[in-house]
């Protein structure tokens, strides 16, 4: 490689970084109440042990920006806290059809496994799950091609709490774990719809390397 050409490369590598620290994504992060989501937007502020964080977020917070870096590659994303209870989730539709998020993760933890009766999570994943795939806003806007997010993944949160009950399987893969199993049928008809979905396991207070490598994962694959 001549001298010009090796500098070439080396000035493209450089703009394409300061693109990518500049130009910020838009995530959607959505969930029933108490899931992590706060959690979750500390850690990509801050990487580390994120505090307990007990109150509950209410209404939709302005949109932040996150630079999150993982083995040496750097990616500024945006992202908004909001409430997971029933009464805010017209703000996730607000948030989606203002800020259009290429990227959705919808935060679960372990309550569905403990308890069958518990549907906080099934209820909210329905809500959402209609909201994306409808060619239609709630006000009857009907969508264009940009309004629809490239993937949407279900995060697993608190694996630090519930993996030691909840065991993953050796001989299968993390997709494949029994907390994924009632979102199955809403992941179809995403896929049908055209959108792409993901599954990971994470711990949003304990585990920032985890949670950066989803954030990177759903970048780079979708």
């Amino acid at each position: 490689m001549s001298m010009l050409a090796g500098f070439a490369v080396v000035v493209t590598e450089a703009a394409i970084s300061f693109f990518k620290r500049i130009h910020a994504i838009n995530f959607g992060v959505y969930g029933a109440t108490m899931v992590g989501k706060t959690t979750l937007s500390h850690q990509l502020r801050t990487r580390g042990e994120v505090q307990t964080i007990n109150e509950r977020t209410v209404g939709l917070h302005r949109a932040t920006r996150k630079t999150i870096k993982l083995d040496g590659d750097a990616h500024t994303i945006r992202s908004s806290d909001i409430g997971g209870e029933a009464i805010y989730w017209k703000e996730w539709v607000k948030d989606m059809q203002i800020r259009k998020p290429k990227y959705v993760i919808f935060m679960i933890d372990h309550r569905h496994l403990d308890s069958n009766a518990n549907l906080d999570h099934q209820v909210a994943w329905k809500f959402l799950v209609d909201i994306v795939i409808n060619d239609y806003w709630p006000s009857g806007k009907r969508k264009k091609e940009k309004d629809y997010p490239l993937a949407v993944s279900i995060w697993a949160n608190k694996h630090d709490i519930w993996g030691d009950k909840y065991k993953l399987d050796k001989e299968k893969p993390m997709t494949k774990h029994e907390i994924f199993e009632p979102f199955s049928y809403g992941m179809k008809k995403l896929n049908d719809k055209g959108i792409a979905t993901h599954k990971f396991i994470v711990s949003a207070k304990s585990e920032p390397d985890m949670v950066y490598r989803g954030i990177t994962t759903m970048i780079k694959d979708y």
